[in-house]
């Protein structure tokens, strides 16, 4: 059994040395610790994504799955993060497509259902609830761009790499996630 050398990839992060390596060629070892490392990190960023929605544990399976399936497409010129962060971008767009034409079937075919208190998630903090319920609205475009730069705290530099766009469309995608999110929550600002 291997060890791993850890090396600073963030102030704070570390990722072991050789570990992209090793998953490229299949080292099973490497994935588990791959998985142990990052699997805390992608459940929180999926759990953002989805708009805070009990499927992300399928969508976190659904990111290592897909690292499995193209490890050997990992390249250098960025961190293991960054590409786990792109990963689990596009498993969230994919599972949200999936999860809104699944909405429109049901709705074509099944009768509504009256909701029940036991279908009710608990609210601990309206404030945060209100927010989060925000954020979940705005468009996926705009709610990744929020997730990424002010809850996973991504520079606009990262954010670009990970949504293959100019930094300054990122500004801008920002500028207008921030703009909508101020309307939506303008009753809050108010009282």
């Amino acid at each position: 059994m291997r060890s791993f050398v850890l090396t600073q990839i963030e102030p704070g992060r570390a990722e072991p040395l050789g570990l992209a390596e090793r998953v490229a060629r299949g080292d099973a070892e490497a994935f588990e610790v791959l998985v142990a490392l990052y699997q805390p990190r992608v459940t929180r960023l999926a759990h953002r994504l989805l708009g805070w929605s009990g499927e992300v544990e399928d969508v976190v399976q659904d990111v290592f799955l897909a690292v499995l399936k193209h490890r050997r497409g990992y390249r250098r010129n960025a961190t293991l993060w960054t590409w786990l962060t792109a990963i689990t971008l596009n498993t969230c767009r994919s599972h949200s497509r999936r999860r809104g034409l699944l909405r429109k079937l049901t709705s074509v075919f099944v009768s509504p259902r009256v909701a029940t208190a036991a279908d009710a998630e608990p609210i601990q903090d309206e404030l945060a609830r209100e927010v989060r319920s925000a954020v979940a609205a705005l468009p996926s475009r705009d709610r990744e761009a929020i997730v990424l730069f002010y809850l996973e705290h991504r520079t606009v530099s990262e954010m670009s790499h990970v949504l293959n766009a100019s930094a300054n469309a990122i500004d801008v995608r920002l500028h207008r996630a921030r703009a909508k999110l101020r309307q939506s929550l303008q009753h809050l600002m108010e009282g």
